[in-house]
């Protein structure tokens, strides 16, 4: 039972690439010269001097070849959300650059000159920050590297009066905040209605891969960097009209960690290092400490925070095992470079998390807990998949490192990757089993590196064929970018390794847009401080963040992301909308409509809301829709 509850990412992952020598020469030049000038004084001087020009024309081709060229290799993120589907608009702050995610949700990332690090800060509406922390490595000319990077959706907006001293909880997370006690940007302090997320991470029990970096720490007053493991973690945010809020210089918020029950060892009076995550350095900086108290049959840290951000509470870890894994072509048994290396700890309490990718030699080094267990899985994505899924690793109690500390050795592991599969074809059909073109079909795989898609857009009959896994249990939906979704599942247990155009393909059952089970959401719409109702105004649901616009011939709704439900308000200034079930998780409302005068300001006062639907069961007909903050528009709004 204990090793089902410790499932969760690991490890520093050091990469380190291999030193490649040729084998030394011996030479055949006697060591006293004398000896040599004798024996050339007898022989003929021209002939000595011919076969010594023969010689040096021969020997750069008998012994040498051309060096393959290296340089440093770009890399390629894909970024994912929480069902393993892309995240289109997260902004990547990469040096001095400001990057956007595309449809795919990828972005490319080249490497400056003598740069050790791709180091970037990730954010999206709707998701905690992260960042990104991979070595650069080199490889030959024109290879590329590839990652994925998972975002966290923030929880769900809680509402409430900063006048007084509030109380926000979610999970195992609370956080008690003096009256009045937070500034906006400029420093101007705060007052009234205020809005609080909480995306907090259990890592004994949720996935690693959504925390926002390496489980790497600076030691309060200075010191080297040292791995640390996680009691619990979350990232505080606060919010007035869509503006971040923080503490007032002088401060303090009370921060509560419920201490997950596999964590056993602490006891009421024990403190726990408490630190902030630095989205600049990838780093978790180093606070103060966090106090051990009883609360009832609970044990919580509770901790002074003097500003919100990713905030953890965690203890140092010295003692550590090591596996040495390459990543190589399941078919042709060449190394893979470029590819992200992961582990999953399967038998010890939190996890160590970074993040690696393979050299020239498709290698690279990860530290896990001592004595640990870890299932060991590799990405790239020229390749469909890892070849019978992960690789369990199992360390013990010699300590051993990538860095060489410890008197113990690396495990070595290899992984292999295949670039081929199987096809899955089928249709998409609307309500009246008419053939639906231009819809993009998703299916999700579960795999060694967690979930992620594989996608294509069905043609003018309705069809549609991927190229996925074999021997997978596949989640498909399907989008029309007109506010239809249909979801559905498909195996390919059993199928035939084939391509698409090719015979063999798995078959799915059709995809119908509108059909499946839905989860329903509801609110309002109100002017002049919400005072009075506003009707007629036009509310959209997206499955990604829209990239809205008002400029002129981009200003169509339905152009700015994949809509899935959209409707009015009523008389009174209300609505509520059927959401597909399958799209549990971060969507994003959209009220209003781009104004001749005011512009994008009467689209949600410029804001984009995110909601994050439950996975509960409803209907605008059976009721129990969940409701979402309602939304304030200037009266101007409803005039031209």
């Amino acid at each position: 039972m204990h090793a089902m509850m410790m499932r969760r990412l690991v490890m520093m992952l050091l990469a380190g690439g291999l030193v490649a020598t040729g084998p030394l020469g011996c030479s055949d030049t006697p060591e006293d010269p004398q000896i040599e000038d004798d024996q050339d004084a007898d022989a003929d001087p021209d002939a000595g001097e011919e076969d010594a020009g023969d010689e040096d024309a021969e020997a750069p081709d008998a012994d040498a070849e051309d060096p393959i060229e290296q340089a440093a290799m770009p890399l390629r993120v894909k970024i994912l959300n929480k069902a393993g589907l892309p995240v289109e608009g997260a902004e990547v702050r990469y040096g001095e650059e400001v990057l956007l995610s595309d449809v795919a949700g990828e972005v490319v990332l080249s490497a400056p000159e003598d740069a050790l690090r791709f180091l970037a800060q990730v954010e999206a509406e709707g998701y905690a920050p992260s960042s990104l922390d991979y070595p650069v490595q080199e490889a030959e000319e024109g290879a590329e590297a590839h990652a994925i990077l998972r975002l966290l959706p923030l929880g769900p907006v809680q509402v409430f009066n900063h006048d007084a001293e509030a109380v926000i909880s979610r999970g195992r997370v609370r956080v008690r905040l003096p009256a009045n006690s937070l500034v906006d940007g400029a420093g101007n302090p705060v007052s009234g209605e205020v809005e609080a997320t909480i995306a907090s991470l259990d890592p004994t029990t949720e996935d690693a891969r959504f925390m926002p970096g390496p489980l790497i720490g600076l030691p309060e007053g200075g010191g080297e960097e040292t791995p640390i493991l996680s009691v619990m973690m979350a990232d505080i945010s606060f919010w007035q009209g869509g503006e971040k809020l923080q503490l007032a210089e002088g401060q303090l918020a009370r921060v509560e960690f419920a201490i997950p029950e596999a964590l056993e060892a602490y006891e009421a009076g024990d403190a726990i290092e408490f630190w902030h995550f630095d989205l600049s350095q990838a780093r978790w900086v180093q606070e103060g400490e966090c106090a051990v108290t009883e609360a009832g049959s609970r044990l919580l840290a509770e901790c002074d925070a003097s500003h919100f951000s990713w905030w953890n509470a965690d203890k140092p870890v010295s003692l550590r095992n090591c596996v040495n894994i390459t990543v190589v072509d399941a078919n042709s048994g060449e190394p893979i470079p470029g590819a992200t290396v992961q582990g999953d700890g399967l038998d010890f309490e939190g996890a160590l998390v970074g993040s690696g990718l393979t050299d020239a030699d498709g290698q690279a080094c990860m530290d896990f807990l001592l004595d640990g267990t870890l299932n060991v899985g590799a990405y790239h994505a020229d390749y469909l998949y890892q070849a019978d899924g992960p690789v369990t690793v199992s360390g013990s109690d010699v300590p051993a490192s990538c860095s060489g500390e410890g008197e113990g050795e690396c495990v070595e592991v290899t992984v292999e990757l295949l670039d081929r599969g199987t096809c899955l074809s089928g249709e998409v059909l609307d309500g009246e089993d008419a053939p639906v073109e231009g819809a993009t079909v998703y299916a999700v795989y579960d795999g060694a590196v967690g979930a992620q898609f594989f996608s294509a857009v069905s043609d003018s009959e309705g069809g549609y064929c991927i190229e996925v896994p074999l021997d997978a249990e596949l989640e498909l939906s399907a989008l029309d970018g007109q506010g239809q979704v249909a979801s559905g599942v498909a195996s390919t247990v059993g199928a035939a390794a084939a391509e698409c155009g090719e015979e063999g393909c798995a078959e799915a059952d059709a995809l119908v847009l509108g059909s499946g089970e839905t989860a329903c959401l509801q609110s309002s719409v109100s002017l002049n401080g919400w005072t009075t109702p506003a009707p007629g105004v036009p509310v959209y649901v997206y499955s990604s963040y829209p990239a809205r616009s008002c400029d002129p011939g981009m200003d169509d709704p339905f152009t700015w992301g994949p809509v899935v439900a959209h409707t009015v308000t009523d008389a009174m200034g209300n609505w509520a909308l059927n959401v597909p079930m399958s799209l549990a998780g971060m969507v994003y409302v959209s009220v209003g409509s781009c104004h001749s005068g005011l512009g994008a300001q009467c689209l949600n006062q410029d804001r984009i809301m995110p909601v994050h639907l439950e996975e509960i069961p409803g209907s605008i007909d059976s009721g129990r829709c969940q409701q979402t903050h309602p939304s304030p528009l200037d009266e101007q709004c409803l005039s031209e």
